[in-house]
């Protein structure tokens, strides 16, 4: 489930439902993970943080 193109797709899903608040959204559930001491869910979520900043940093123009 951490293949790079789960990530990738959760990110632009997130990206096109929250705008903005996308790269918050995935970092409060990082956090959540992160509380449960959910390792793998924990990882998964801040890899598409990280995902996400990269997405706003050089946005793409083909969508």
């Amino acid at each position: 489930m951490n293949d790079k193109k789960t990530i990738e797709s959760i990110s632009k899903t997130l990206i096109s439902q929250y705008g903005d608040d996308a790269e918050t959204v995935a970092m409060l559930r990082a956090a959540e993970y992160a509380a449960g001491q959910n390792k793998d869910e924990w990882m998964k979520w801040e890899k598409i943080v990280a995902t996400i900043q990269s997405m706003n940093q050089s946005p793409s123009l083909d969508g």
